[in-house]
């Protein structure tokens, strides 16, 4: 995963085969494709790492009292800086693999909830906790939450936010959903 993210910085996405993979990282075709199917695999490997410290990041918010907007806060602040470290062209490729997966796991069985993966613990914990009514639909707010921050950070990737830090922007965004009644 390093030598491929080493590659990509500097051979961009669409630059770099499974072969120059294999050959910075030091090890066989048969090596890679134990663990890769193909090379967008790795992005979603490495967003699997970028979840989890967004998960933690959220888990240390709730853990005193809080309001749902520090969760968010938490949540994509987190996912910015670990995005920040990456080509906006990787984030694009990372955003339209999510989707990918998503239909592909849906069209074998998944639920909502299967797919709800950034925002559903959150919100069911904050439902818990009172920061959300109790006739809330967590499940369909926690996949509209998300596609939001998807389509925020396809947006950047494409230099739409330029400079300016997405976290606000899209904390403000699901605020919003949240306000209208969810």
């Amino acid at each position: 995963m390093q030598a491929a993210m080493a590659l990509w910085r500097t051979k961009g996405f669409a630059g770099t085969t499974v072969t120059d993979i294999c050959k910075a990282a030091g090890v066989s075709k048969a090596l890679f494709y134990v663990y890769f199917a193909r090379r967008e695999e790795i992005l979603l490997a490495l967003e699997v790492f970028t979840m989890r410290e967004a998960h933690a990041a959220a888990e240390a918010v709730v853990a005193r009292p809080y309001r749902l907007r520090e969760v968010l806060t938490a949540v994509i602040g987190t996912l910015e800086q670990r995005a920040r470290r990456f080509p906006a062209e990787l984030i694009f490729e990372a955003v339209l693999e999510t989707y990918r997966l998503e239909r592909q796991v849906l069209g074998d069985g998944a639920s909502a909830a299967d797919i709800a993966y950034l925002f559903l613990g959150p919100f069911q914990r904050a439902q818990r906790d009172g920061e959300l009514g109790p006739d809330v639909d967590v499940v369909r707010l926690a996949r509209l939450a998300q596609m939001l921050v998807a389509d925020g950070f396809r947006c950047w990737a494409a230099a739409d936010f330029g400079d300016e830090p997405l976290t606000p922007r899209l904390v403000a965004e699901i605020d919003t959903v949240l306000s209208a009644g969810w």
